[in-house]
């Protein structure tokens, strides 16, 4: 790998949103641009949204997209199409986002990818022996799926930008129905009707977990991150920090997400709304 761990990583938490689901990405975008300084320090930052569907470019294609949407807003859904890899997943008040960002744009896909499973696997150690690799059935089921027990509990995403690499990646801490949530979006949302760019081949529900529910113990995401910090900290520097980001930074990054990117994104209030449409 091209970047140096001997920095240590900035640990950012910047807590619980419930407003537009894209807020958070465009903190991660910000940091990103943050990182000009090739001598800039790595950082982790967690988050929490409670509750949203993070759409992938994919399901952009799914026939009644919009139906599913509005269906899932009058649930309390809001959603957002975001710009890193994958297909939807659903987030609540349950589930852990952790974004790893490297001031390096060289780095591999595999390496990044095969570095942030390592701290996974290191971070998640007290709950069981992770293992990575396709869950097939899941939701936005990819190469670097990890899962506990046969079962799926997260999965990653990368997106390069200018200055620096993200890894966005989300961890099922306490047990909900996420699988049936998604089982019930694709059938709504058309996925069957599709024959080809389907966003997923298929989607059962019961290949879906959470720690709380495969280690049959209660954990909290504040547990959860208690852990992370402290398993991490005997491999790798790690050094708290308050989250801090420029203004200016966080203009841009909300101007080229939304304007240059095309992103999407409504809260369940706008989606359950009578008028709201798909942007075209």
């Amino acid at each position: 790998m091209s970047f140096s761990i001997n920095q240590p990583f900035n640990w950012m938490d910047s807590g619980t949103y419930q407003g537009s689901p894209l807020e958070p990405l465009v903190r991660d975008e910000a940091l990103a641009a943050g990182m000009r300084d090739h001598n800039s320090p790595p950082i982790i930052h967690l988050w929490v949204y409670d509750q949203a569907l993070y759409l992938g470019r994919r399901d952009a294609k799914l026939p009644h997209l919009e139906a599913a949407l509005r269906r899932f807003g009058q649930d309390g859904f809001g959603c957002v199409l975001r710009s890193s890899g994958g297909a939807c997943v659903p987030l609540d008040a349950g589930v852990l986002n952790v974004a790893c960002l490297l001031p390096d744009t060289t780095i591999s896909i595999d390496s990044f990818f095969s570095f942030v499973a390592q701290l996974l696997s290191v971070g998640l150690r007290d709950y069981g022996s992770i293992q990575f690799g396709e869950v097939a059935g899941s939701y936005c089921a990819g190469e670097y799926d990890f899962s506990l027990h046969g079962k799926k509990i997260g999965g990653m995403a990368q997106r390069r930008t200018r200055y620096g690499s993200i890894l966005q990646l989300c961890i099922n801490v306490d047990e909900r129905p996420r699988g049936e949530w998604m089982e019930r979006f694709y059938q709504v949302a058309g996925l069957e009707e599709m024959e080809n760019h389907k966003p997923i081949p298929r989607i059962d529900g019961s290949t879906v977990g959470s720690i709380t529910g495969l280690t049959e113990k209660l954990v909290t995401v504040d547990d959860v991150k208690a852990r992370l910090l402290s398993t991490i900290r005997t491999e790798w520097p790690v050094s708290p920090a308050p989250f801090m980001v420029q203004d200016d930074l966080l203009r841009d990054a909300q101007e080229h997400l939304s304007s240059r990117l095309h992103l999407f994104s409504y809260t369940a209030k706008e989606l359950a709304a009578p008028d709201w449409k798909l942007p075209d």
